[in-house]
């Protein structure tokens, strides 16, 4: 009987990680590279429709953090004029 090699697919926590891995060894030009990187040399299935929901997640995640600061300075702003403490600190 054969033995047959079962691989898991990517979980979504750990593909930063393998991207930022072979982007040091390798500097693939294009997510197609990049799935096929991650899938030979990390044992596990990546597609590429997984990286571009990494890339699109990782997006919207600086925006919102970027949305949220500019909240926080806007209400500093405020309080300070009216010469309180931030209440939201």
């Amino acid at each position: 009987m054969e033995k047959v090699e079962v691989k898991r697919r990517v979980e979504f926590f750990e593909l930063g990680l393998f991207l930022k891995t072979i982007e040091l060894d390798f500097k693939p030009s294009t997510n197609e590279e990049r799935a096929e990187l991650i899938s030979r040399y990390f044992n596990v299935i990546c597609a590429v429709e997984d990286i571009e929901m990494y890339e699109l997640s990782e997006y919207n995640s600086r925006q919102m953090i970027q949305e949220d600061y500019e909240l926080l300075s806007k209400r500093e702003n405020y309080f300070n004029s009216l010469g309180l403490c931030n209440p939201f600190l």
